[in-house]
């Protein structure tokens, strides 16, 4: 009887952690906004209050004040070639680490491996004075090619792992009925690891679409800022326009990273948990 009740506990306890977790992660999105729908002196009197007279009128002031439609675009430019690279980069670099030998492969993986420990602030100057001996800062390249550079090693780590889960009885199979290297690798092991080339994109996507201090130190032009950059140059001018406008600019930059969540979840999901993947 004892043990009943506990197992009984265990969902239920599970399910109030999770709905917690779930309620203070969502309160600071909400918080935000909320107050796109208030003035300037609502969020000064009461931070936390709700709108007296809610308006769209920080949407408008935002698009107004700032090239807000430019800086989208350039996001959305710099973002999809990151992500195209890195999947492209991280499919043929997973499957070449699992499926081919060669001199140094095992020594290179764990290189790329220990890159993973490396922080992101440490690689930042060096970034930065390569970019500018090659001439490629304050220019899109400039952004795409760091960018996609730093989502290889944990996207090479996971694809591979999903190569080392098929059998190797699915080639082997291919080669007896004369498929090419190329027929192998296209038919059969690229649509197995599907799940973590979506799961790939998605980090790249947030990755690339969120940073700002790279972007921030890399580009001058301002027709060339990323919407991160963007938004920050628009609330150095919130004590003329108030901080709603920056609020609403923040908002809008979070769609499409919620909505590039939404349409690979189940990918993402599949590629990350315990069981994914595909079992000999």
């Amino acid at each position: 009887m004892m043990r009943t009740r506990n197992t009984l506990r265990a969902p239920v306890a599970a399910t109030v952690v999770g709905w917690g977790y779930a309620a203070l992660s969502l309160y600071p999105l909400l918080w935000l906004i909320i107050q796109t729908f208030r003035s300037e002196g609502e969020i000064l009197a009461d931070p936390f209050g709700l709108p007296l007279a809610p308006s769209f009128e920080a949407y408008a002031t935002a698009f107004q004040t700032t090239p807000l439609p430019q800086y989208f675009l350039n996001s959305l430019l710099v973002t999809l070639t990151v992500v195209l690279v890195s999947v492209a980069c991280c499919v043929g670099a997973g499957y070449a680490f699992s499926r081919l030998r060669f001199p140094g492969s095992h020594q290179l993986f764990l290189l790329f491996i220990a890159v993973l420990v490396v922080p992101a602030p440490v690689l930042l100057l060096p970034v930065f004075l390569l970019s500018g001996q090659l001439g490629i800062l304050d220019s899109y390249i400039g952004l795409i090619g760091p960018y996609a550079a730093g989502t290889l090693p944990v996207g090479v780590y996971l694809i591979k792992t999903h190569f080392d889960e098929i059998p190797a009885s699915y080639a082997e199979a291919a080669q007896m009925d004369r498929a090419s290297a190329w027929q192998i690798f296209r038919i059969i092991m690229l649509p197995l690891v599907r799940p973590a080339a979506a799961t790939v994109a998605v980090l790249a996507f947030m990755a690339a679409w969120n940073e700002y201090v790279y972007a921030l130190v890399a580009m001058n032009s301002q027709e060339l800022f990323t919407l991160p950059v963007g938004i920050a140059d628009l609330g150095g001018k919130s004590f003329l326009y108030g901080r709603a406008p920056v609020f609403a600019a923040m908002v809008l930059s979070a769609i499409p990273v919620y909505l590039a969540f939404v349409f690979a979840q189940r990918s993402f999901i599949q590629s990350l948990s315990a069981a994914g993947g595909v079992k000999g």
